[in-house]
């Protein structure tokens, strides 16, 4: 065979059929547009066609949609290795997932690759001896826990528990954590068989002087012998909460300082406009408008600032109540109403007139519609149009799947669309993180975005975006609406 037959070889779907691995190639909005053979079986599908034109995240159980999205791409390619495939009938197989971008005439696409998990050896005892020295060197505690036993622990895990191997092996994983952390666990522990896939959880784990540690712990269900023993990973995740809550207070404590000096800047502006602001020309009368409006938005950045680092050590507390959200939206578009004008923008509101109250704390809500609607002034072009629609979603509508969702509650769907450059794909999944921005010189510093999410997350909703590059955007939240019994 000479090079050009091998080319040939290599790039046509028949070869890509004959490869062991999965393989899917989606198009820029993540819709499947070929899969292989293998891809197919693997999942439990007759032929590839009945992939065709699903999202690829449909082929992923939502626990390990919500890993994907926190996964930071090294070089465009997003790597999940101890995950788990969807197959048809909701049922999951352990797998090893890779996701790559690439652009190619002017598009973006995305090619997944899956690779079955293989089988991980009977026990621990029976390893080779380079086998057992790695685990023994991981940076990450290591157990194996068979019949709600410890049979197995590495040295790091002795380490940071403070019991040896022969302790722990009259021990189960739940004696080792915080009461607070024990619920979560002790289904796990009773009933391994029922685990599907590999689950994660934030706990305090105890160790034998007394001292408690937040860890990461990770729990992966393994065959042994005919039945399911569960392999742990401890990470001690202490010292990453210890800078996460010192930048949070320095946040906080630098933002209340700015508070009092903008507050009383923003007066003196606020009284020199109302006294003198009719008698001064076009020109210094401007000045005084831009001063006015960039305090707004210094005031509405150290908001954010202060609500993002209490957020973050659960320092927020909701007062809800039913609440029209026709009277937060026009109370949030009069505060707004300088930069609505200076860009000449044009709100529509489409809300029903029976549309029904919220279930929400109003001041939360307030916010949100402030950084919705921030955002949108920010992007749309000068004389452009920001759009609020608001619907009612029935329960059987909103899918039971999400986390976090009520069910058999009927929700507020509220939609605040722009009319600027839109976002592209890559990115809609990431501007809900904390400082993500989409143009990193742009207006902004990131943090509007991910309090939105939080506080609808508190409220038992659901936010996400959608948009057509070139075309604006459209931010959606649901909120749970109050029932009318009358």
């Amino acid at each position: 065979m000479d090079a050009s037959e091998f080319d040939s070889l290599i790039t046509s779907r028949q070869f890509l059929n004959e490869l062991q691995e999965g393989i899917w190639v989606a198009n820029a909005d993540g819709n499947v547009v070929w899969a292989n053979q293998a891809l197919a079986a693997f999942c439990g599908y007759a032929s590839p066609e009945e992939l065709a034109g699903k999202s690829w995240r449909e082929l992923l159980p939502p626990t390990e949609v919500v890993r994907f999205g926190k996964l930071k791409p090294e070089e465009d390619v997003w790597t999940l290795r101890d995950s788990a495939i969807l197959r048809r009938g909701n049922r999951t197989t352990p797998a090893s997932i890779v996701v790559t971008r690439k652009l190619a005439a002017g598009r973006t696409w995305y090619v997944g690759t899956v690779l079955p998990a293989l089988a991980i050896a009977p026990a621990v005892p029976t390893a080779d001896a380079a086998s057992r020295e790695a685990m023994d060197s991981a940076i990450d505690g290591i157990c194996i826990i068979e019949n709600g036993r410890i049979t197995y622990a590495n040295r790091r895990f002795e380490e940071l528990t403070g019991y040896s191997s022969a302790q722990l092996g009259r021990m189960s994983l739940d004696r080792l954590v915080a009461p607070a952390s024990r619920n979560a666990l002790v289904q796990i522990m009773t009933e391994p068989g029922k685990m599907l896939a590999p689950v994660h959880h934030e706990v305090w784990v105890v160790n034998r002087s007394g001292r408690q540690l937040d860890c990461e712990l990770r729990i992966v269900p393994i065959s042994v012998g005919g039945s399911t023993a569960l392999l742990c990973f401890l990470r001690d995740i202490s010292q990453l909460r210890r800078a996460e809550r010192a930048q949070s207070d320095f946040i906080a404590t630098v933002s209340h300082e700015l508070r009092t000096p903008l507050a009383t800047t923003k007066e003196a502006i606020s009284l020199l406009f109302e006294t003198a602001g009719s008698a001064l020309d076009q020109r210094p009368r401007r000045y005084l408008e831009i001063a006015r409006e960039e305090m707004d938005r210094l005031n509405r950045m150290v908001t954010n600032l202060i609500e993002s680092s209490r957020m973050d050590v659960g320092k927020v507390t909701l007062r809800v109540e039913p609440v029209a959200l026709a009277e937060v939206l026009d109370q949030s578009l009069a505060s707004l109403s300088l930069l609505l004008t200076k860009r000449g923008l044009r709100v529509d509101k489409d809300i029903p007139a029976k549309l029904p109250l919220v279930l929400a704390d109003r001041d939360r809500l307030l916010q949100v519609f402030n950084n919705l609607l921030d955002n949108a002034i920010k992007y749309s072009p000068q004389g452009g149009v920001v759009k609020v629609m608001a619907r009612v979603v029935e329960p059987e509508t909103v899918a039971s799947s999400e986390n976090g969702l009520l069910p058999d509650t009927k929700y507020v769907q509220v939609d605040v669309s722009d009319s600027g450059p839109g976002i592209p794909a890559e990115f809609l999944d990431r501007i809900f993180g904390r400082f993500e921005r989409v143009d990193p010189h742009g207006p902004g510093i990131g943090l509007g975005l991910s309090i939105v999410r939080s506080i609808i997350q508190m409220h038992h909703g659901k936010v996400w975006a959608k948009s057509s590059f070139g075309e604006g955007a459209t931010f959606s939240f649901l909120l749970p609406a109050k029932e009318d019994h009358g």
